[in-house]
């Protein structure tokens, strides 16, 4: 019997006025990078003990994302997940909000860590399981809710 499984990670993004009022979505698949791949690897065969997604970080360089990829080109600002839940048997939803005073100027680029070298460490730490780029040049007028779902799915 031959089994292929597929990870795929969709993200949506809503910015809101300071209202709560929605002024736009964006919606769009991501990048699993080289390193996230290997992460699970790791965790199935017992080479690494914790593989949950702490964090998520921000930067301002827009260079396209490459598999190889193991930071952001530049973070400026990181947080830890405002939530996690298991959307389904298969999926995890990760959910961070960016507050109005947080991240002002441009962004370019996000990234998602795992592992027990982030937890609100500091910038380029952790595993970078994946990463996308989102150009905005947000406000202090603004928060952003950003959702990551994680899906596995035999393919």
């Amino acid at each position: 019997m031959k089994s292929n499984w597929k990870w795929t990670t969709n993200v949506k993004i809503t910015a809101l006025d300071l209202d709560g009022n929605v002024k736009d979505v964006t919606e769009f698949h991501n990048l699993i990078t080289t390193v996230g791949l290997g992460m699970v690897i790791d965790f199935l065969w017992g080479a690494l003990g914790d593989g949950e997604i702490k964090d998520m970080a921000v930067g301002d360089d827009s260079t396209a994302p490459a598999l190889t990829d193991t930071t952001l080109g530049n973070e400026t600002d990181r947080w830890t997940m405002t939530s996690q839940a298991e959307a389904s048997t298969t999926s995890l939803l990760s959910i961070v909000y960016i507050p109005p005073a947080d991240a002002v100027g441009a962004i370019e680029e996000i990234g998602w860590f795992a592992g027990a070298g982030c937890d609100g460490v500091g910038p380029d730490t952790g595993i970078m399981v994946s990463r996308v780029l989102y150009s905005r040049n947000k406000t202090a007028l603004e928060s952003l809710q950003i959702e990551r779902t994680d899906t596995m799915v035999e393919a």
